[in-house]
């Protein structure tokens, strides 16, 4: 179900609260359908065929489709107004010139936008959404007699106008003083630890999403919103590492070890200098202890380490034994990696959270 999110915005929170996996293959689907529809743009302004009229109709129609099948429905009204478009000249109405293919790219770059917004922000605008809506259907309205390339070109002023204006304001942002919210901080030295490899393309929303799951199946036995800060920031303290030890290849020196040890501390000084977030930065800080007591950075055994660190200590190796990494060509299996849990069960994990763990990953292939 769609709902406002305020005045002026429009978002999903089914389509939100869906596997990162799925939104991340709603985002690649999205963009090839656009980069196939630039391309037989392209074509057809060289003096293409009619295959290329096909093709970038089917290019429509797929961006219709996958919004269809992530519940987005008035994104998909919006997208059938555009696809009637192209259906016109598919159909022979309607000729194809120029001034028609560079609205069709405009507006599939300003629906691409809007998705996008919606996706990192979590809401869109509902005005310029339903202004493209309006800009088609006048479109339509006003070529009952055939399409008119004067009509396409206001149209195309209009929306490069909208982008002009779009633009300027985000060359001259207003900076002020306010203190963002802790989590929204906290989101955005996660995606920059994240950005800094190739290997960990969404590592962080991975790991809340599995510490997350893990401590309802274990009956929340730490703080929710803790161990979602410490998920969003045990890693963060990496970012301090040198570039040359963060992504080395090969065996690493017992120095270059220990620098990156140091990221654990780092992290949790960094959480308690936000205030209020003192368990959060022991699960970090106790994160890469062992149950056997040869973990660091305290040698910590059993109960004695948090049990939120105990949980992020199954989930961080499970995201990181099944995500790419620069000695494996491949991801490695969901299966593969649990094995590799449970090998390391007594020694390296609280046994008990292992096999609840199990269940937990269970459920996941289920789902896949």
């Amino acid at each position: 179900m769609n709902t406002p999110h305020g005045a002026d915005t429009f978002t999903c929170p089914e389509f939100l609260a869906m596997e990162r996996t799925v939104i991340d293959d709603f985002v690649d689907c999205t963009r090839e359908a656009c980069e196939e529809a630039e391309a037989c743009v392209k074509e057809l302004n060289s003096g293409g065929g009619t295959a290329f009229i096909h093709r970038l109709f089917r290019a429509m129609h797929s961006l219709k489709g996958n919004c269809q099948m992530v519940g987005l429905g008035p994104f998909t009204d919006l997208l059938h107004r555009i696809e009637e478009i192209v259906a016109r000249v598919r159909a022979n109405q309607d000729p194809y010139f120029r001034e028609l293919g560079e609205f069709l790219l405009l507006a599939t770059d300003e629906v691409e936008d809007l998705l996008n917004d919606l996706i990192s922000r979590g809401f869109t605008s509902d005005i310029r959404r339903k202004q493209l809506y309006d800009l088609c259907d006048a479109l339509q309205k006003n070529s009952i007699y055939g399409f008119q390339s004067q009509h396409f070109t206001d149209a195309i002023a209009l929306l490069d106008g909208k982008a002009e204006n779009n633009d300027s304001a985000s060359k001259n942002p207003k900076v002020g003083l306010d203190l963002p919210a802790d989590m929204d901080l906290m989101r955005k030295f996660a995606a920059h630890i994240d950005n800094l490899s190739i290997y960990r393309k969404n590592r962080t929303d991975q790991v809340a999403q599995l510490t997350e799951s893990l401590n309802e199946a274990l009956n929340f036995c730490v703080d929710a919103q803790q161990l979602k800060v410490a998920s969003l920031m045990h890693d963060v303290g990496m970012s301090f590492i040198p570039h040359s030890i963060f992504n080395k290849e090969g065996i690493l020196s017992k120095e270059e070890v220990k620098k990156i040890q140091e990221h654990v501390v780092t992290s949790s000084q960094i959480l308690l200098r936000f205030g209020g977030w003192d368990e959060a930065a022991r699960m970090v800080l106790d994160h890469h202890e062992r149950f056997d007591g040869s973990g660091y950075p305290n040698s910590l055994q059993g109960e004695q380490i948090h049990p939120g660190a105990r949980i992020l200590s199954i989930v961080d190796t499970f995201c990181s034994v099944t995500n790419e990494r620069s000695d494996r060509s491949y991801k490695r299996s969901l299966l593969s990696a649990i094995s590799e849990i449970n090998a390391n069960s007594d020694s390296q994990f609280d046994p008990h959270m292992v096999e609840v763990f199990n269940s937990v990953v269970r459920k996941l292939i289920a789902k896949q």
